[in-house]
């Protein structure tokens, strides 16, 4: 079931939930609203949107995990230690818009969920509601298994929709747990049509996520006019098992430099 279009006066209302509010987790002070969206199946998606004066890019930056921000009507995301949350104040600083869903209210998780028609049209709905706000090329930005959402959003977005793709710590092994089952090849890689990087750190120790599969990836990336690969070293000693974010997985203590270093990319290949 497909959701229903976003509408003007859709998104004021929405708006109205707390546009303009000032994020106060992790000692942000940024501007910040929390607009509630359309999902498939009748439910609704709420979106952290975070913006600099004339963003450079509009990023939907995916987490990883079972997908939950826990993201409440001030702008605060109660479960905000994935690499991609706690570095939203950073990618602002780099002159990005940022956009950051949490699992739709119709879902457990989105396990399993990612690659599927119905959250590539929940994507969509985040790509309708940027465009309101800004006219920046956007970038799908996943990290570990928000991947799969990456690449499954722009495995049908190929008409222009989005100006390219960034995968960080890319799900390309399937995992023993049920919930480990999806990963970046179950999406149609070979009709992303648009520059694609992809980022490691060189000594990820996630057994789902290898560095050495980036050759593979990369070659299943046959549609993309180009598909660079980079990696990241250093940080500080791992505090969270290697496939979570407090470790070489997420970046941990050196979040700020690959920050950087992902948006020069983006700034270089966006037209």
């Amino acid at each position: 079931m497909q959701p229903r279009p976003v509408t003007r006066r859709a998104l004021i209302a929405s708006l109205c939930l707390s546009a303009g509010l000032a994020l106060t987790g992790g000692g942000s002070a940024l501007a910040a609203s929390a607009v509630d969206l359309p999902a498939s199946g009748g439910g609704k998606e709420r979106v952290l949107y975070m913006a600099p004066a004339n963003p450079v890019a509009a990023l939907i930056l995916f987490p990883g995990g079972d997908g939950h921000i826990k993201l409440g009507t001030d702008g605060t995301p109660a479960a905000g230690g994935n690499f991609l949350v706690r570095t939203r104040d950073a990618w602002v600083k780099q002159g990005m818009a940022v956009a950051i869903p949490d699992v739709p209210d119709n879902q457990r998780n989105l396990f399993n969920y990612r690659t599927t028609d119905d959250y590539a049209a929940d994507i969509r709905q985040i790509i309708a509601y940027v465009r309101t706000q800004t006219k920046a090329p956007i970038w799908l930005v996943g990290t570990s298994q928000g991947t799969n959402a990456a690449v499954g959003g722009a495995s049908r977005m190929t008409k222009g929709e989005i100006a390219g793709v960034v995968l960080t710590s890319t799900l390309t092994r399937q995992g023993g747990k049920p919930e480990l089952k999806e990963t970046v090849f179950q999406a149609n890689l070979a009709a992303i049509n648009v520059p694609v990087l992809i980022l490691s750190h060189t000594n990820d120790q996630c057994n789902l996520t290898p560095p050495s599969d980036g050759a593979s990836l990369k070659a299943a990336l046959k549609g993309s006019p180009k598909v660079e690969m980079q990696t990241a070293s250093g940080g500080l000693a791992p505090i969270s098992p290697p496939c979570e974010a407090k470790a070489q997985h997420g970046f941990y203590g050196i979040e700020d430099q690959v920050v950087a270093q992902i948006s020069g990319w983006i700034k270089a290949n966006t037209r």
